[in-house]
């Protein structure tokens, strides 16, 4: 339990924010713990939550982690994305918990982008003015290439009468 740490011990320190890292930190200390304050109803008001404050060194950074309840052994801060445990075993399955979790959502992409899909068709269905608009903005954008071809097409014709003329081949002059 994190109440229980002594100064000294080993606290796992997940970070889950942009660019996700487990460290291990080396608590420099840890308050007496105190009923929480503001915390919610508990039927029995004889147990109260208790917390504690603990000061952990990672890597060269000291992290202060306020109010931590005190009887677990996994706790998700709620501050800058952290989830703190003095259990590997604990932070193992929450660190494959995460994982699952985001392979799960990487899975769902293409469900997702038929879903996209199939409300943009369904949304032109909904409201003609939409379709047009849509079908106008494909024609544009057919336009837009076909004219971007020609473009190029031209560009290859210039610069082959720029090298026939340059060989002289063209008017018949050797």
């Amino acid at each position: 339990m994190l109440g229980a740490l002594k100064t000294g011990s080993l606290l796992y320190v997940l970070s889950k924010g942009e660019n996700p890292s487990l460290n291990i930190g080396q608590i420099l200390n840890v308050s007496a713990p105190r009923p929480k304050i503001g915390g919610q109803f508990m039927p029995n008001p004889l147990q109260t939550e208790m917390v504690v404050d603990i000061n952990v060194k990672v890597g060269d950074d000291t992290k202060t982690f306020a109010n931590v309840s005190a009887n677990l052994n996994l706790v998700d801060t709620g501050e800058g994305g952290y989830v703190i445990s003095d259990d590997k075993t604990a932070i193992t399955n929450e660190v494959e918990r995460l994982g699952a979790l985001s392979q799960n959502v990487l899975d769902s992409i293409p469900y997702h982008k038929r879903m996209v899909s199939a409300c943009k068709q369904m949304m032109l269905s909904l409201n003609p003015s939409l379709k047009k608009e849509s079908e106008r903005d494909e024609e544009i954008a057919n336009l837009r290439k076909d004219f971007s071809e020609m473009k190029e097409m031209m560009a290859g014709f210039a610069q082959m009468f720029k090298t026939a003329q340059s060989n002289n081949s063209i008017f018949g002059k050797e």
